[in-house]
């Protein structure tokens, strides 16, 4: 390995390619980090004495490259391992640099440095050769005058609307940007520390101990990088690399999008070890280290796309076909409950292998909701139960009833991972206050499903809120309703289940009076607001009642069978 200081514009010299590659995620530089390199170029543009460049020098980091695999014909290739952003933001630069200046000669000087003449229409072309996913927008960049004008969804292209606009300010001395001192200045000040990787290292364990650490990458960064460097380097279309990383990789971030970090956490998790998330590349690699041949290789990344496909339907329930699955799927995330999801993927996965049945599956569903929304309403803490979940994942092999199995489980568990009974979740429901819990729109809502039958509605729509039926602030009729009593009913009650509704006339409703609440609720198309109608008064005795009445429902709805001893 050598390690020298060189210009950055030395990238640039002669007939060659820098390559990034698949590995390597896309451009990412944004507005912060083109103006930091701009107002480092200013500086050296305000102390720079024209016949000594290097007294102005900027240090712009290091660049990491090892030698591509040659061929009789075509340019020098080198691999670029790290260093790729500061690179392709000075090409974009000298885009801007060119289409800005009058001088045609200075034009053709400046493209000499972007681009291969001679090899122009093939893929040496490029001095920089971006991956893949940029290659498109950075190609047409490399052609003088690029119709740029509005900023496109490409960061690459704002990037150069971004210096094409800056070189034509003004200095501090409030006169144009001199755009040969600019050129100058990238020439010859600009530097970084060039690391040369030979043909036996091993590049990944260098890139690994730049990045391991440090930000911008992501956990899943590191994981498709790691991953993807198990596979030959793909120079050209169709080699390795491509053929996983398209095939594979590349859909399942598609599909995921920022959600890939925690699904790699919570895949990784689903054989019995809690993935914290500074772990999940360490997790990841630990897993893939064990395989021998990109033949597994390629069956384990195939199989890691087919369990992303059951974590996106997690995300979004209402791509599930099946109605029962789909509406236990919509609870747990109405609940925002993902510490099951290790579980989940493995009841999923033997699903979908024709292990058992989707009415399995949805009682599977129904005895985690259960569990989950009995703990929600009596105020037990989720996080206990992380390892809980983790730990049945890794126990579910192969089982033959899988619903059977996982009630017998979760009767079986220790008292802070426990499914509360009938008398201890009935009586949470009575006394505890939840208005603001995930937990109690679910109540209301499957609860309102079962009253209205057919003639449901879109309980779903935004503008359906929970309101407090005896309101936050008492009014004095309130006061005179509620008896001598009012500070204390108010404080006890106030936000239990028993005072709660569902209603899209929140902010109409406020802190009326009962009488006129009640005619709101007459009206409304919410079953569970008619029968709230069909009272006198709104007090102690109502809402105890209709509390009793939420917990009678709710109990069928979530049910626990009775622990066999």
């Amino acid at each position: 390995m050598e390690a020298n200081p060189v210009r950055i514009v030395q990238y640039f010299d002669g007939e060659k390619q820098s390559i990034i590659p698949l590995f390597q995620r896309h451009y990412t530089w944004n507005n912060r980090n083109w103006q930091t390199l701009w107002e480092d170029i200013m500086q050296c543009y305000d102390n720079m004495d024209p016949t000594h460049f290097m007294d102005s020098t900027h240090f712009m980091g290091a660049i990491v490259s090892i030698p591509a695999r040659t061929v009789p014909v075509g340019v020098t290739k080198h691999l670029i391992i790290d260093g790729q952003q500061r690179l392709l933001t000075i090409a974009v630069l000298l885009c801007a640099l060119r289409d800005g200046w009058g001088e045609a000669q200075r034009a053709e000087q400046i493209q000499d440095y972007l681009a291969n003449r001679y090899y122009e229409g093939s893929v040496d072309y490029p001095k920089i050769l971006p991956t893949q996913d940029d290659r498109e927008e950075y190609s047409q960049l490399l052609t003088p005058h690029v119709n740029c004008s509005r900023k496109s969804q490409h960061l690459m292209h704002e990037a150069y609307l971004f210096f094409k606009n800056a070189l034509l300010s003004k200095d501090d001395n409030d006169e144009m940007i001199d755009p040969n001192k600019i050129f100058d200045i990238v020439r010859q000040c600009l530097q970084v520390v060039m690391i040369n990787l030979a043909e036996t290292d091993d590049p990944y364990v260098i890139f690994e101990s730049l990045n391991y650490k440090a930000e911008p990458l992501t956990q899943a960064d590191l994981v498709r990088n790691y991953i993807l460097m198990k596979f030959r380097h793909s120079l050209g279309p169709g080699g390795e690399q491509e053929k996983v990383y398209k095939e594979s990789w590349l859909p399942l971030e598609q599909l995921l999008g920022n959600s890939i970090d925690e699904f790699l956490r919570h895949y990784a998790s689903r054989d019995g070890d809690n993935i914290k998330k500074p772990k999940i590349y360490a997790a990841i690699k630990a897993k893939f280290s064990d395989l021998k041949t990109t033949d597994q290789i390629e069956m384990e990344i195939r199989e890691m796309r087919r369990h992303g496909g059951y974590y996106d339907i997690f995300l979004h329930p209402e791509k599930e076909d099946n109605q029962d699955i789909k509406k236990r799927l919509l609870s747990l995330s109405k609940m925002e409950v993902s510490i099951c999801y290790p579980l989940l993927l493995k009841l999923f996965s033997a699903y979908e292998k024709g292990q058992y049945n989707e009415n399995v599956l949805s009682k599977c569903l129904s005895i985690i909701e259960s569990m989950i929304l009995r703990r929600t309403v009596c105020d037990e803490k989720r996080s206990a139960l992380n390892k809980l979940f983790i730990r049945l994942a890794s126990k579910f092999i192969t089982v033959v009833d899988p619903d059977k199995w996982l009630e017998s489980e979760l009767l079986r568990t220790v008292r802070s991972e426990r499914w509360p009974e009938d008398e201890e979740f009935t009586r949470a429901l009575i006394n505890n206050p939840i208005y603001g819990e995930k937990g109690i729109r679910l109540v209301l809502e499957r609860i309102e499903t079962v009253l209205a039958g057919k003639e449901v509605i879109d309980l779903s729509n935004k503008k359906i809120t929970i309101e407090h039926i005896m309101p936050q602030q008492l009014t004095e009729e309130w006061k005179e309703m509620l008896g001598a009593n009012y500070f204390d009913i108010h404080k006890q009650y106030l936000d239990t289940a028993g005072n709660l509704t569902l209603t899209a006339y929140n902010s109409e409703l406020g802190n009326l009076p009962f009488s006129e609440k009640k005619k709101k609720f007459l009206e409304s198309g919410i079953a569970l607001n008619r029968i709230i109608a069909n009272e006198d008064v709104w007090g102690q005795e109502q809402i105890l009642k209709r509390a009793k009445f939420l917990a009678d429902e709710a109990k069928k709805l979530w049910r626990r069978p009775v622990a066999i001893s």
